[in-house]
This record gives C-alpha cells, structure tokens and sequence, in this order.
C-alpha cells in the first residue's frame, strides 16, 4: 500500500512536537519546583532579617525592661525569649494569614541534634543531614516529599555555627541562667562546642500551586502549538492538493508530446512523459531508475556531442548549452533496442523561484540522417565514388593555406579520358558510364591515403597531391597514364588519357596553379593526346 508523503510528514511532526513537548512539560516542572525554592530561600531570608532585627535591637530592650522589672519572668525572660522562638511565633502569625487568604500554610521548624525543646530533636536522617551540615559537604539540602497526596518541597539549611557568645546557654549548664535550668533542666540543650552548627531550619514548601501554575501554562503553550499544527497543516495539505493538480496537468501535457521530457530538480528527477518511458523500454520512473543507476550513463560521449553531466548544478549545464553553438546541442543516447539515437537537448527552469528544470530532447536521428545523405550527395560523385568538384574546392582551399604557411610542396593534376564521346556515340552511355567507374577505380588504387581525387566534370578528373614536388607528381602522373593505357575496359580495345601539371610556385593564388595545370592538359590534348605535360 502506498502512503501519502503528506501523511509521514504530519506523523513524524507530531511525534517530534509530541517529544518537544514531553521534554517541555519535565522542565516546566522543574522550573515550577526551582521557583517553590526560589521563594522558599527569599522566605528564610526574611525570617533572618527578623532574627537579625529581634537580636540587634529589640533583645537589649527587653533585658534593660525585665531587670527593671517592668516585664513577667514567666512570659518575657530574655534567657528564653530566643531567635528560634521567635521565629516559630512569626510563622505562626504569618500562617494565619495564609490561612486567611485560603493558601496553603507553610511550615517553618528547625532540627538539633539535642535541643532544649524536644518538639526540635531531629530524626535519624535529620542527624545524618546535620552530619552533613557539619562536614561542609553541602550548603543546602531539598527533596519533595508527598503529604496526603499533596507534594511538598523540604528544604533545609543549617543555622550560624555556635559563637562564643552562644555557649552562655548552650554550653555548660552550671554557668547557664537559672530560668533556663529550671525551664528545660540541665540533661538536654547544653554542652555545645563553639564552631559547630547545633541545628539546621526547615521549611516544608507546599508545591501544588506552583505545580498547577506550570501546568496551565503548559496546556496554554501546548494548545497553541498544536493550533498552530493544525493550521500549518492544513495550509500544507492544501498546498500539497494544488501541487498534485498542477503536476497530474504537467504530466498530461508533457505526455502529449513526442519529445522525450524530464522535469528535474539538481536532487533527482521528478518526472518523465510516455515518450521517454517507451524510448528506454521501462514502465514508470522507478523501473528507469532500477535500469540506469547512473543518469549520465544514457549520455553517449564523442566529439561531436555536447557532454552533459546531470550531477552539476542544471544552471551551468544551462549556461553551457546556450554557449555552444546551436547546431551542436546534440546529444547521442541508446534506445530500448541499443539503437543509438541523435537528438537535440534544451533545458529550461519552470519557475524563476523554484528549483524544477524542464529536460527536451528531441529525436533528430533521421533528420541528421537525411542531412548526412545530403551532404554526401554533395561532397561524393554518385557514378563514379570520387569527391565531387564542390567537396574539392573546400578540401584544396584548405591544402593550399596550410601549404602556403608551412612551405610544403603542392602539386595538381588535371587527366581527361581522350575521345570519350566516341565511346559513349559507338557503345552507349551504359558503357561509358562503366569506363568512368573503371577509370576512377584505377586512379583511386594508385593514390595515397590523403592525396585529393575528383571528378571535376564529364570525362575530367583532377588530382590533388599534397607535400609533393613536380618531379614525384610527374612519375606518378606517367604511372597512371601506363596503368590506363594496358588496362583492358570492357568492350574496349584501349583506352588512353592526357595529363596536365603543374605545382604551387611563390606567390602563387589558389586559381593560377589550377589554371596551368588545365593549361598543361589543354596543350597534351592538342599536342597529340595520350602523354603528360608539365607547365611551370
């Protein structure tokens, strides 16, 4: 079954934004639980504040109005009316009004390992905390614990290490006041070192605000990003449909055409018409991508074609194309049945903004071929095989240049068949056509690979000897007028012919050795034929 490309998009978007949101809502209570402490180290800080106030300025007070006797001993003894207990008082006040006010109370007490009041006396982990405290391995310690289902965070931190001032009432109980004897006996709350820490404060933060405060905003956020999805979606779903419908009215268009089409990205190909499925033999694109690994490997390499590499950026190939002559925008390619097939390539870009390039080959195979009979028509005699006079004025134009810079001898030949047109009123034009061909064959056999023969018209041929003197012109201008001579034509007792010759002199133009060349056969002819004659 095939899945919509779409469908795996929004899948692995939302199980993405579902992990983003996972990992969100963890730090969200983090970040909850990091504010209940942020608030709950303000809140010891007050309470220090008030310690440091009640110490500084309110204890003298009263110490100065109780010796006055101006206060009750049993209410407020300075002895006992310590900073712990006003602490514990302060937060009973200030949990009233929390009460008030419908929050949740917030518990502040403090842990010893022997306090005077037992209500202080820490647990086993409280000692070993204190432990803890003492060894300066931590500052401060927090945990969230769960109180009738309700979380809570404990926070501790140790209280000042015990001064010398401190062990008027915490060291030996024989110099200790005598209230605070008679109050708390003489068993617990003494015998404390100087420098060590006796207790630490504890404060049990209630969490369930902070927690549900995190948590509306976290539904906030997470609907919105799920809103938002939705709309991204939805804009992309509807992008997605537009996109299918442009490229199935791409497809049926390109797939009306003859001409191989390939709409591609500089990624991969995207898709292909009718024409080009049926040119390689595949029915779909894949089968062509499981049958040609390697797009450039359909591309036929050779001088006459442009080289196409697909793996380079398409706006060089682009550039490349529209610099190369338009004549030879060509590519070759094999078909299905391993026929090579010519044809003329044309790239362009569908949308100025878009990455999608529109590939057109065009099929010249036969054009090129007719093209090429043309030509041949052109360049080649069709009796007797030889150039033509045309194809031999371009190739002796371009030897006599090349002679001319280089100083290479050149050397031309005019031969023309004596009483031809007797042969031709006595055996017929079929025999005589059969003589040319004979006589050109014969020529041909004595020549070498890049000496230049043609029929230069009726029964006249020229020969065209490059990087060759007039003496070596002459032997083999005699050779030939020999080989002619003893050959033995069909229904021809024998045959002979006259030579004309001449070669490239300083100064010389293309036309005036030529033009002694027809000279030197004229004066053969009228000299007698059948013999070779040089004129310089």
């Amino acid at each position: 079954m095939k899945i919509n490309g779409f469908y795996i998009f929004a899948f692995f978007t939302l199980l993405l934004c579902s992990i983003i949101l996972f990992f969100y809502y963890e730090k969200s209570q983090q970040s909850a639980i990091h504010q209940a402490q942020l608030r709950t180290e303000d809140l010891l800080r007050n309470v220090k504040a008030s310690k440091m106030f009640f110490k500084n300025k309110q204890q003298s007070k009263i110490r100065e109005y109780h010796t006055n006797g101006l206060l009750k001993n049993d209410e407020f003894s300075p002895e006992l009316y310590s900073c712990t207990y006003a602490t514990k008082q302060i937060n009973i006040f200030y949990n009233e009004l929390r009460t008030n006010a419908n929050l949740p109370i917030i518990n502040i007490s403090f842990a010893a390992l022997d306090p005077k009041n037992i209500e202080n006396r820490a647990t086993i982990k409280e000692r070993k905390l204190l432990n803890e405290f003492n060894k300066n391995t931590i500052s401060s310690y927090k945990k969230i614990i769960e109180i009738k289902e309700n979380k809570y965070l404990y926070y501790a931190k140790p209280i000042d290490r015990t001064k010398k001032s401190c062990l008027q009432c915490h060291g030996n109980p024989l110099n200790a006041p005598k209230i605070i004897i008679e109050k708390y006996g003489e068993n617990q709350g003494f015998y404390s070192k100087e420098g060590e820490i006796r207790a630490f404060i504890k404060v049990i933060m209630p969490l369930n605000n902070y927690i549900k405060d995190a948590q509306k905003l976290f539904i906030l956020i997470a609907t919105s990003i799920l809103l938002l999805l939705l709309l991204i979606f939805i804009l992309t779903k509807s992008i997605v449909r537009k996109n299918k419908k442009t490229s199935k009215q791409l497809q049926k268009v390109i797939n009306t055409l003859d001409d191989l089409i390939i709409v591609r990205s500089n990624i991969k190909i995207h898709a292909v018409n009718k024409s080009f499925l049926k040119f390689f033999g595949v029915k779909d694109l894949k089968s062509f991508s499981q049958k040609y690994s390697c797009e450039n490997s359909i591309f036929i390499k050779g001088e006459n074609f442009i080289d196409i590499d697909l793996n380079q950026n398409l706006t060089k190939i682009i550039e490349k194309i529209n610099s190369t002559e338009k004549t030879k925008r060509i590519v070759q390619i094999r078909n299905k049945a391993e026929e090579l097939h010519t044809l003329s390539i044309k790239i362009d870009k569908l949308e100025e903004n878009e990455d999608l390039y529109l590939i057109v080959l065009s099929d010249i195979t036969k054009l090129q071929q007719r093209a090429e009979k043309f030509k041949k028509r052109a360049n080649i005699d069709p009796l007797t095989g030889t150039f033509s006079r045309q194809k031999f004025n371009a190739l002796y134009e371009s030897e006599f240049a090349r002679s001319i810079r280089y100083f290479n001898p050149l050397t031309v030949l005019f031969l023309d068949i004596d009483h031809f047109k007797e042969v031709n009123d006595t055996y017929g034009h079929d025999i005589g056509d059969l003589t040319l061909k004979e006589f050109s064959k014969i020529i041909s056999t004595r020549t070498r690979e890049y000496d230049i023969f043609a029929r230069w018209g009726g029964e006249e041929f020229i020969l065209m000897l490059p990087q060759t003197n007039i003496n070596d012109g002459y032997k083999l201008a005699e050779k030939i007028r020999m080989s002619i001579l003893s050959h033995k034509f069909e229904k021809l007792d024998n045959l002979t012919c006259s030579i004309g010759l001449s070669m490239l002199k300083k100064g010389d133009s293309k036309e005036e050795i030529i033009k002694r060349a027809d000279s030197a056969l004229y004066k053969a002819k009228n000299g007698g034929r059948n013999r070779t004659i040089i004129e310089i």
